[in-house]
């Protein structure tokens, strides 16, 4: 699995190969069970990667699919904070490019 070592080592490997590489990620918030700590750690990542861009979405269940019946399904305040807050911290980073 990913770790954020492992994910950080990929991403120096890429700078040091191409300097100018972009480097850009998807990112789901809000999804059953996510914690704000974990939330965080998101952003935190975020801010040692510095995205050049990201697609993001909030969390929303589908009919039929497991995660939609999992328990902790946030409720929308939490998730568009959460996406608001996301995309902010994208495009301050983006700026930066």
């Amino acid at each position: 699995g990913y770790t954020v070592d492992r994910y950080m080592r990929v991403v120096d490997r890429i700078r040091e190969a191409i300097p100018d590489a972009a480097i850009t990620s998807d990112f789901i918030v809000g999804i059953p069970g996510e914690t704000e700590a974990q939330f965080q750690r998101t952003l935190d990542l975020m801010d040692a990667v510095r995205f050049d861009a990201c697609m993001t979405a909030a969390y929303s269940p589908r009919p039929n699919t497991p995660m939609a019946s999992w328990d902790g399904q946030l409720p929308e305040e939490v998730k568009e904070d959460r996406l608001r807050r996301i995309n902010d911290k994208a495009q301050a980073h983006a700026l930066e490019s």
